[in-house]
């Protein structure tokens, strides 16, 4: 069903409209929950509710949608990641502080492992994470808000009551510290 039909549906029978926009939609927006989601202390009905407040925020926000910035299909997809990240953090503030252990990542396995490979990549990680948080508030923030939780400048500048241009400002000020720090190339 084509994105202006749909539209048309939702605004004349919402109810038949949200029952094709579920249909067509829910396995595409569990699949970005449970992606996002999966590995930490979330059961099937964090999941479900999750799910669900996307749908209800796209409905309730149906006037706000533009076609023209992209398909329902994109919106919902942006709902969805927003959402699930939204319930990892508020998650984590219930339990402790955001984790910045770098043994907890995950590394993936492959033919070629090297056990002084992962070594050296926890290694990297730890020191990586440890001079991150060593720059202070809030471009310790920042950073890890855009890069580990994949917010967007316009995201990090709501929250921390800035401007975007200042927030690419300090992103890029402080990735190069960080390229100094590591002994990477300066730009």
């Amino acid at each position: 069903m084509q994105d202006d039909e749909l539209l048309n549906i939702l605004k004349t029978d919402a109810d038949t409209g949200m029952s094709l926009l579920l249909k067509q939609y829910t396995g595409l927006v569990c699949s970005i929950v449970k992606h996002t989601l999966t590995g930490q202390a979330f059961c099937n009905a964090d999941i479900e509710h999750c799910v669900a407040d996307t749908f209800s925020e796209f409905y309730f926000d149906l006037d706000k949608y533009n076609k023209s910035a992209g398909s329902i299909r994109a919106w919902l997809c942006v709902i969805a990641k927003h959402n699930a990240y939204d319930r990892l953090r508020s998650s984590k503030k219930e339990t402790v502080a955001l984790s910045l252990d770098a043994e907890n990542v995950p590394e993936p396995c492959s033919d070629d492992f090297s056990l002084e490979d992962t070594l050296i990549t926890k290694e990297f990680r730890k020191n990586l994470l440890r001079e991150i948080k060593a720059l202070g508030e809030p471009d310790s923030i920042i950073l890890l808000r855009k890069y580990f939780l994949s917010e967007s400048s316009k995201e990090i500048a709501n929250r921390l009551n800035m401007t975007v241009s200042s927030v690419d400002t300090r992103t890029h000020r402080a990735i190069q510290k960080l390229r100094s720090i590591m002994g990477g190339e300066p730009i």
